[in-house]
Protein backbone atom coordinates (compact mmCIF):
# COMPACT_ATOMS: atom_id res chain seq x y z
CA UNK A 1 0.00 0.00 0.00
CA UNK A 2 1.41 3.45 -0.78
CA UNK A 3 2.21 5.83 1.33
CA UNK A 4 -0.31 9.26 1.80
CA UNK A 5 1.12 12.35 0.62
CA UNK A 6 2.23 15.15 2.74
CA UNK A 7 -0.78 17.21 1.49
CA UNK A 8 -4.27 16.96 0.13
CA UNK A 9 -5.26 19.63 -2.22
CA UNK A 10 -8.81 20.06 -2.11
CA UNK A 11 -11.16 21.81 -4.96
CA UNK A 12 -14.42 22.35 -5.25
CA UNK A 13 -15.39 22.90 -8.95
CA UNK A 14 -19.00 24.82 -10.28
CA UNK A 15 -19.03 25.40 -14.35
CA UNK A 16 -15.08 25.87 -13.32
CA UNK A 17 -13.63 24.71 -16.81
CA UNK A 18 -12.64 28.29 -18.00
CA UNK A 19 -10.08 28.98 -15.17
CA UNK A 20 -9.57 25.57 -14.00
CA UNK A 21 -6.33 24.90 -16.19
CA UNK A 22 -4.24 27.87 -14.75
CA UNK A 23 -5.26 26.40 -11.09
CA UNK A 24 -3.72 23.44 -11.41
CA UNK A 25 -1.04 24.53 -13.55
CA UNK A 26 -0.37 26.62 -10.44
CA UNK A 27 -0.63 23.48 -7.90
CA UNK A 28 1.71 21.55 -10.69
CA UNK A 29 4.73 24.32 -10.49
CA UNK A 30 4.82 23.98 -6.71
CA UNK A 31 8.38 23.81 -5.23
CA UNK A 32 6.85 21.47 -2.80
CA UNK A 33 5.75 17.99 -4.65
CA UNK A 34 3.83 15.39 -2.31
CA UNK A 35 0.41 16.45 -2.62
CA UNK A 36 -2.23 15.34 -3.91
CA UNK A 37 -5.46 16.75 -5.85
CA UNK A 38 -8.91 15.98 -5.14
CA UNK A 39 -11.66 17.68 -7.38
CA UNK A 40 -15.11 17.74 -6.79
CA UNK A 41 -17.89 18.59 -9.36
CA UNK A 42 -20.63 20.24 -7.96
CA UNK A 43 -23.13 18.79 -10.77
CA UNK A 44 -21.78 21.04 -13.49
CA UNK A 45 -21.25 19.67 -16.77
CA UNK A 46 -19.01 21.43 -18.66
CA UNK A 47 -16.22 19.66 -19.32
CA UNK A 48 -14.53 19.80 -16.26
CA UNK A 49 -13.91 16.05 -16.19
CA UNK A 50 -12.10 15.62 -19.46
CA UNK A 51 -9.97 18.83 -18.35
CA UNK A 52 -9.19 16.80 -14.84
CA UNK A 53 -7.77 13.28 -16.70
CA UNK A 54 -6.11 15.35 -19.17
CA UNK A 55 -3.96 17.03 -16.40
CA UNK A 56 -3.78 13.78 -14.14
CA UNK A 57 -1.97 12.52 -16.95
CA UNK A 58 0.84 15.18 -17.09
CA UNK A 59 2.16 14.75 -13.47
CA UNK A 60 3.23 12.13 -11.29
CA UNK A 61 1.21 12.43 -8.03
CA UNK A 62 -2.56 11.00 -7.42
CA UNK A 63 -5.36 13.76 -9.12
CA UNK A 64 -8.81 12.17 -8.33
CA UNK A 65 -11.98 13.43 -9.91
CA UNK A 66 -15.13 13.52 -7.85
CA UNK A 67 -19.22 14.48 -8.66
CA UNK A 68 -21.96 15.66 -7.05
CA UNK A 69 -25.05 14.75 -9.64
CA UNK A 70 -27.35 17.46 -8.19
CA UNK A 71 -26.25 20.96 -7.13
CA UNK A 72 -25.43 20.77 -3.36
CA UNK A 73 -23.72 24.34 -3.13
CA UNK A 74 -20.08 25.23 -2.15
CA UNK A 75 -19.87 24.12 1.69
CA UNK A 76 -21.43 20.49 0.97
CA UNK A 77 -18.21 20.73 -2.22
CA UNK A 78 -15.82 21.42 0.22
CA UNK A 79 -16.63 18.92 2.90
CA UNK A 80 -17.00 15.92 0.26
CA UNK A 81 -13.16 16.92 -1.27
CA UNK A 82 -11.78 17.10 2.69
CA UNK A 83 -13.79 13.82 3.61
CA UNK A 84 -11.92 12.22 0.52
CA UNK A 85 -8.96 13.72 1.04
CA UNK A 86 -6.12 11.02 2.61
CA UNK A 87 -3.64 13.34 3.83
CA UNK A 88 -2.83 14.79 7.69
CA UNK A 89 -2.71 18.11 5.91
CA UNK A 90 -5.38 19.96 3.64
CA UNK A 91 -4.95 22.71 1.64
CA UNK A 92 -7.93 24.63 -0.01
CA UNK A 93 -7.95 25.83 -3.40
CA UNK A 94 -10.95 27.16 -5.29
CA UNK A 95 -10.90 26.55 -8.91
CA UNK A 96 -10.28 30.17 -10.19
CA UNK A 97 -7.73 30.98 -8.33
CA UNK A 98 -3.27 31.18 -8.35
CA UNK A 99 -0.81 29.87 -6.18
CA UNK A 100 2.83 31.33 -6.48
CA UNK A 101 5.32 27.80 -6.40
CA UNK A 102 6.06 28.61 -3.07
CA UNK A 103 2.56 28.98 -1.49
CA UNK A 104 3.03 25.30 0.23
CA UNK A 105 6.01 25.16 1.10
CA UNK A 106 5.39 27.98 2.83
CA UNK A 107 2.40 27.76 4.39
CA UNK A 108 4.17 24.20 5.68
CA UNK A 109 7.10 25.74 6.80
CA UNK A 110 4.57 27.52 9.88
CA UNK A 111 1.86 24.98 10.32
CA UNK A 112 3.74 22.81 12.99
CA UNK A 113 3.30 19.45 13.74
CA UNK A 114 0.67 17.83 10.98
CA UNK A 115 -0.63 15.91 13.89
CA UNK A 116 -1.88 18.68 16.21
CA UNK A 117 -4.74 20.93 15.46
CA UNK A 118 -3.20 24.30 13.70
CA UNK A 119 -4.16 26.24 10.19
CA UNK A 120 -1.76 29.24 8.43
CA UNK A 121 -3.27 31.50 5.73
CA UNK A 122 -0.83 33.42 2.98
CA UNK A 123 -1.76 37.49 2.07
CA UNK A 124 -3.22 37.50 -0.91
CA UNK A 125 -2.98 39.89 -4.34
CA UNK A 126 -6.69 40.54 -5.86
CA UNK A 127 -6.96 40.73 -9.35
CA UNK A 128 -9.74 41.20 -11.74
CA UNK A 129 -10.89 38.20 -13.86
CA UNK A 130 -11.80 40.25 -16.84
CA UNK A 131 -8.73 42.43 -17.49
CA UNK A 132 -5.92 40.48 -15.23
CA UNK A 133 -5.12 43.68 -13.04
CA UNK A 134 -3.94 43.76 -9.72
CA UNK A 135 -7.56 45.42 -7.18
CA UNK A 136 -5.23 45.68 -4.25
CA UNK A 137 -3.65 43.17 -1.40
CA UNK A 138 -5.56 41.53 1.47
CA UNK A 139 -3.16 41.30 4.61
CA UNK A 140 -3.53 40.98 8.52
CA UNK A 141 -2.27 43.86 10.11
CA UNK A 142 0.65 43.28 12.68
CA UNK A 143 -1.58 44.32 15.06
CA UNK A 144 -4.10 41.92 14.80
CA UNK A 145 -1.90 38.94 14.53
CA UNK A 146 -2.13 38.29 18.58
CA UNK A 147 -5.80 39.02 18.27
CA UNK A 148 -7.28 36.86 15.94
CA UNK A 149 -10.88 36.09 17.61
CA UNK A 150 -11.57 40.26 17.96
CA UNK A 151 -10.17 40.91 14.29
CA UNK A 152 -12.31 38.02 12.79
CA UNK A 153 -15.44 39.33 14.96
CA UNK A 154 -14.96 42.76 13.36
CA UNK A 155 -14.20 42.07 9.88
CA UNK A 156 -10.42 43.03 10.04
CA UNK A 157 -9.51 39.57 9.25
CA UNK A 158 -10.30 38.21 5.87
CA UNK A 159 -9.14 35.07 5.07
CA UNK A 160 -9.08 33.59 1.91
CA UNK A 161 -9.95 29.74 1.34
CA UNK A 162 -7.51 29.56 -1.27
CA UNK A 163 -4.83 30.81 1.35
CA UNK A 164 -5.38 28.15 4.03
CA UNK A 165 -3.65 25.49 4.77
CA UNK A 166 -4.90 23.27 7.84
CA UNK A 167 -3.92 19.84 9.84
CA UNK A 168 -7.02 17.05 9.66
CA UNK A 169 -6.97 17.20 13.43
CA UNK A 170 -7.94 20.56 13.18
CA UNK A 171 -10.72 19.66 10.66
CA UNK A 172 -11.68 16.63 13.20
CA UNK A 173 -12.14 19.17 15.90
CA UNK A 174 -14.68 21.81 14.65
CA UNK A 175 -16.92 19.97 12.02
CA UNK A 176 -17.12 20.77 8.31
CA UNK A 177 -18.31 23.20 6.47
CA UNK A 178 -21.67 24.29 7.71
CA UNK A 179 -23.86 23.60 4.88
CA UNK A 180 -26.14 26.21 6.22
CA UNK A 181 -24.31 29.37 5.14
CA UNK A 182 -23.46 28.57 0.98
CA UNK A 183 -22.08 31.95 0.85
CA UNK A 184 -20.42 32.91 4.23
CA UNK A 185 -19.44 29.35 5.31
CA UNK A 186 -15.77 30.41 5.40
CA UNK A 187 -16.18 33.06 7.64
CA UNK A 188 -18.19 31.23 9.97
CA UNK A 189 -15.82 27.76 9.66
CA UNK A 190 -12.64 30.40 10.35
CA UNK A 191 -14.43 31.69 13.92
CA UNK A 192 -15.30 28.10 14.48
CA UNK A 193 -11.55 27.77 14.54
CA UNK A 194 -10.74 30.41 16.94
CA UNK A 195 -13.30 29.02 19.16
CA UNK A 196 -12.02 26.42 19.54
CA UNK A 197 -8.46 27.44 20.23
CA UNK A 198 -7.03 26.26 16.96
CA UNK A 199 -4.02 27.80 16.65
CA UNK A 200 -3.83 29.93 13.35
CA UNK A 201 -0.89 31.31 11.87
CA UNK A 202 0.52 33.40 9.15
CA UNK A 203 3.13 32.83 6.90
CA UNK A 204 3.55 36.13 6.18
CA UNK A 205 4.32 35.53 2.32
CA UNK A 206 1.98 36.86 -0.56
CA UNK A 207 1.69 33.39 -2.37
CA UNK A 208 -2.56 33.37 -3.44
CA UNK A 209 -3.63 35.19 -6.46
CA UNK A 210 -7.43 35.49 -5.62
CA UNK A 211 -9.46 36.27 -8.75
CA UNK A 212 -12.30 39.06 -8.37
CA UNK A 213 -15.66 38.44 -10.59
CA UNK A 214 -16.70 42.55 -9.52
CA UNK A 215 -20.10 41.81 -11.11
CA UNK A 216 -21.33 38.42 -9.46
CA UNK A 217 -20.32 39.95 -6.31
CA UNK A 218 -22.48 42.60 -6.78
CA UNK A 219 -25.38 40.85 -7.58
CA UNK A 220 -24.95 38.70 -4.38
CA UNK A 221 -23.83 41.17 -2.25
CA UNK A 222 -27.10 41.58 -0.56
CA UNK A 223 -27.39 37.92 0.26
CA UNK A 224 -23.85 37.99 1.65
CA UNK A 225 -24.43 40.83 4.38
CA UNK A 226 -27.59 38.65 5.30
CA UNK A 227 -25.98 35.80 5.80
CA UNK A 228 -22.74 37.12 7.86
CA UNK A 229 -25.48 38.51 10.10
CA UNK A 230 -26.83 35.05 10.50
CA UNK A 231 -23.40 33.59 11.03
CA UNK A 232 -23.02 36.27 13.85
CA UNK A 233 -26.04 35.36 15.25
CA UNK A 234 -24.79 32.22 15.50
CA UNK A 235 -22.14 32.89 17.53
CA UNK A 236 -23.79 35.68 19.46
CA UNK A 237 -22.45 34.03 22.38
CA UNK A 238 -18.31 33.92 21.64
CA UNK A 239 -17.33 34.40 25.41
CA UNK A 240 -13.36 35.70 23.84
CA UNK A 241 -15.56 39.07 22.57
CA UNK A 242 -17.35 41.45 24.47
CA UNK A 243 -21.04 41.42 24.95
CA UNK A 244 -21.04 45.17 24.07
CA UNK A 245 -19.43 44.59 20.45
CA UNK A 246 -21.48 41.70 19.75
CA UNK A 247 -24.80 43.23 20.52
CA UNK A 248 -22.93 46.00 18.21
CA UNK A 249 -21.82 43.94 15.32
CA UNK A 250 -25.35 42.10 15.30
CA UNK A 251 -27.03 45.65 14.81
CA UNK A 252 -25.07 46.82 12.38
CA UNK A 253 -25.58 43.46 9.81
CA UNK A 254 -28.78 43.51 10.68
CA UNK A 255 -29.44 46.93 10.05
CA UNK A 256 -27.31 46.83 6.97
CA UNK A 257 -29.04 43.67 5.62
CA UNK A 258 -32.39 45.49 6.15
CA UNK A 259 -31.33 48.56 4.01
CA UNK A 260 -30.19 46.17 1.27
CA UNK A 261 -33.11 44.58 1.41
CA UNK A 262 -35.82 47.75 1.63
CA UNK A 263 -36.66 47.90 -2.41
CA UNK A 264 -36.77 44.12 -3.10
CA UNK A 265 -37.53 41.93 -0.61
CA UNK A 266 -39.61 44.43 1.62
CA UNK A 267 -41.15 41.16 4.31
CA UNK A 268 -36.90 40.30 4.28
CA UNK A 269 -35.98 43.69 5.14
CA UNK A 270 -38.70 44.11 7.95
CA UNK A 271 -37.81 40.49 9.68
CA UNK A 272 -34.22 42.11 9.61
CA UNK A 273 -34.61 45.40 11.25
CA UNK A 274 -36.67 44.12 13.92
CA UNK A 275 -34.02 41.14 14.63
CA UNK A 276 -31.91 44.38 14.81
CA UNK A 277 -33.85 45.84 17.41
CA UNK A 278 -34.27 42.82 19.76
CA UNK A 279 -31.83 40.48 19.65
CA UNK A 280 -29.36 42.26 21.00
CA UNK A 281 -30.80 43.37 23.84
CA UNK A 282 -30.62 39.27 24.52
CA UNK A 283 -26.81 38.92 24.60
CA UNK A 284 -25.19 39.12 27.56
Amino acid sequence: MSQAPAVSVCIPAFRARHHLAATLASVRAQTFADWEIVIVEDGSHDGTEALVNAFAATVPQPVRYLRHEHNRKLPATRNTAHAAATASCLALLDADDLWTPDHLASGLAVLGEPALPAATFAPCEIFDDATGASLGHRNLAPADHKRIPEALHAGRFIAQPSGALLTRAALDRVGGFDETFPICNDIDFWIRLARADVPIRFTGRETLRYRKHPAAMSRRSADLVAELARVHLKHHDWAAIPPLARRARLRKLFLSAARMDARARPARALHEFFTALVLPLLVH
